[in-house]
């Protein structure tokens, strides 16, 4: 199995988003991404949308085309285009071949697998939000994504004292009743398949390297729970990895193919991610720095920070006795923001792995990166290993 971040095509010449990867995705059993909004003719801006990702459902043949075999609908643009945008993408990329999991008509349809039929066994995969505006969660006769929340408690770092304005420890404990669905859904899912994968939609993508500890809390309960592996996004930077139990947990896969054409217009439309009055700017930017979202020369699709274009995606292979090999393949986002596969040994490639080492250092995370181990039709896969 193959598994990258967030992906979505919105450009002159969609089928072309995906070439440069098209051949290693061809070699496996499944390939995963989180969806990141909608493609549909009938779309009605939510109101909660912070700037709607939605697009003609031309541009879908960029996901759908010899790319990936299985999506995420959770997300925090899963709702931007309305109810019928959703329900619109979903059916197209089932019509494409294409499974779906995370939303749907209601909350049982949001919280149900996708089930594949590979040469290897069945495979379910399960996909969440942690992240997502007001009213996108699914409800009982309700359609929206399949939601993992979570209640965030402020306190001061320091006890002894009052200190009016100053940035709080940051703690949160999970919303139990998504945490039961969650251990329900893993439950429901072992017994219809050989193996299960979470995905989840999370995390600070204001910092580089950060885990909340939402995201390590939950990662390490659903291993606990069955689950075989777990794939994060949401970030638009890559995040630490780390084997827990002998299941690989990816934190943040980043974005892989994601294209925000006149991000800036839109963003200055709406008014939103510090657009607006001098203060609002001014705050802004305080409180992104330098990864501040806004125009990169050069890269007219990629409105990131640098590192940003330092990407990849996972593997999970089968090792000796069963175990889930867990491996990554360095890609870079050139101009064009077509992800591109690189040596994990010079260049492009070890400033990526490099730059994963570094996340995983930050986090503490015991993991280490067996560099550029073996090829995946000509994609140098670099190995995963706990040093535990």
């Amino acid at each position: 199995m193959a598994a990258a971040g967030d992906v979505f095509v919105h450009r002159d010449a969609p089928g072309q988003a995906l070439q440069h990867v098209r051949e290693v995705f061809g070699q496996c059993d499944a390939v995963f991404a989180n969806l990141e909004g909608n493609y549909s003719r009938t779309t009605e801006r939510a109101p909660s949308a912070g700037v709607p990702v939605v697009a003609a459902p031309e541009n879908a043949v960029g996901v759908t085309a010899d790319a990936f075999t299985v999506v995420s609908l959770a997300n925090n643009h899963s709702l931007d285009g309305g109810y019928q945008a959703l329900l619109d993408t979903r059916r197209l990329m089932r019509d494409s071949g294409v499974a779906t999991a995370g939303a749907g008509e209601n909350l049982a349809a949001a919280r149900e697998p996708a089930l594949l039929d590979t040469r290897r066994g069945r495979l379910a995969v399960l996909a969440y939000a942690s992240v997502f505006p007001h009213g996108y969660e699914a409800r009982a006769q309700v359609p929206g994504l399949a939601p993992m929340r979570a209640h965030t408690h402020f306190t001061p770092w320091e006890q002894n004292e009052w200190n009016p304005g100053l940035v709080p420890r940051i703690t949160t404990c999970p919303d139990e009743a998504d945490l039961a669905a969650l251990h329900e859904d893993i439950e429901r899912a072992k017994a219809t398949a050989d193996l299960v994968v979470v995905s989840f939609h999370w995390g600070d993508f204001t910092r580089p390297y950060v885990l909340t500890d939402h995201e390590i809390r939950t990662a390490r309960a659903v291993v606990d729970a069955g689950a075989d592996a777990v794939l994060g996004h949401h970030h638009h930077l890559l995040r630490g990895i780390e084997i827990y139990r002998g299941k690989p947990i990816y934190y943040g896969l980043g974005h892989f193919a994601f294209d925000l054409p006149n991000l800036e217009e839109r963003l200055q439309k709406a008014a939103y991610l510090g657009r607006g009055d001098a203060r609002t700017q001014r705050e802004s930017l305080r409180r992104f720095g330098e990864h501040r979202i806004g125009p990169r020369e050069g890269y007219p699709l990629l409105p990131f920070h640098p590192d940003g274009r330092l990407t990849g995606f996972a593997v999970l292979g089968e090792a000796s006795g069963g175990a889930i090999e867990a491996g990554f393949v360095p890609c870079v986002l050139g101009p064009d923001n077509s992800p591109r596969p690189v040596s994990a040994l010079d260049g492009e490639g070890k400033q990526i792995i490099d730059y994963l080492e570094r996340c995983c250092a930050e986090e503490d995370l015991p993991t280490h990166f067996v560099r550029d181990s073996y090829e995946l039709a000509g994609a140098p896969v670099t190995l995963i290993r706990s040093t535990d």
